[in-house]
């Protein structure tokens, strides 16, 4: 194994035992995650893969490839307006397609509780992204596994396994939850895992599409990821329903992007070898 990938792997091992320590100490404490301990237990885990993003970022990385590191968490700019529209669009036109799937067949609307709660108070917006950049998935993750863990594994396998393997990976993570009260994954049970499991897939493609789009943006990575969780808290819904029918186009997405990515890269390969043709 190349030294990259090896840190890569010391990543994923320290982030798990952070991560699982405290979430299983959760629940098997019985705690309520919505106070005291219970509350500091699970940001402890849930902050894992930044911190220990950014602890094997120092560790393994030069000093030239630190400040990169953090310019990559920093600089909007590397993000040009096509790609804006992409992350700003496209969680909000998953849920359209999702409700007009609803209307149609006659299923379960969503609720929309967070978006009615939105219009009606509108200066909790601004509290709303905060508190989900900061504690609901985006700045607690997104250092570590696009920050620190993707680059290595699209150079060592390619956009489609590298993508594929992190995102069952990032599922994994997210398994103790299933078995923690209050949490939204306790409410999906055995059968809502493997729809987990195709979004966690298809989101990831979508992540991993924009991050090489945006010269390895991991701020692309941050908005993305905010914007999953507000969108979904916005039109939320405990219809078993809705919630696998965005599941579904979520992974669908995916699989556009993987055939998208297939081609390309047997376009540039073919451009390659044509180049070293002429030199022949």
């Amino acid at each position: 194994m190349e030294k990259p990938i090896k840190n890569v792997t010391k990543f994923f091992i320290i982030t798990f035992i952070q991560t699982w320590f405290f979430y299983f100490a959760i629940i098997f404490l019985s705690l309520n995650v919505f106070e005291g301990l219970g509350v500091i237990f699970l940001i402890c885990g849930g902050m894992a893969p930044s911190l220990i993003g950014v602890i094997m970022a120092f560790n393994a990385y030069g000093k030239e490839d630190r400040k990169e590191y953090f310019r990559r968490i920093f600089q909007a700019k590397r993000i040009g307006a096509r790609w804006w529209c992409f992350i700003l669009l496209i969680f909000p036109a998953v849920h359209a397609l999702a409700s007009l799937i609803m209307l149609i067949s006659g299923g379960d609307m969503p609720t929309m509780e967070g978006l009615r709660d939105a219009v009606q108070s509108p200066s909790t917006i601004l509290i709303t992204l905060l508190l989900g950049f900061f504690f609901n998935g985006a700045f607690p993750e997104e250092l570590g596994w696009r920050g620190f863990a993707l680059e290595p594994l699209l150079n060592r396998f390619g956009f489609i396994k590298a993508n594929l393997f992190l995102g069952v990976i990032w599922c994994v993570w997210h398994l103790p939850l299933f078995f923690m009260h209050g949490q939204f994954h306790n409410h999906l049970g055995p059968v809502g895992f493997w729809f987990f499991l195709a979004d966690t897939i298809g989101l990831s493609m979508i992540m991993g599409l924009v991050f090489i789009k945006t010269k390895c943006s991991t701020f692309s990575a941050l908005l993305l990821h905010m914007l999953f969780n507000l969108t979904s808290n916005m039109t939320f819904s405990y219809s078993e329903t809705y919630y696998r029918t965005t599941c579904l186009i979520v992974f669908a997405i995916g699989i556009i992007i993987c055939i998208y990515m297939n081609v390309s890269e047997k376009s540039a390969l073919r451009k390659r070898n044509d180049k070293a043709r002429q030199f022949i």
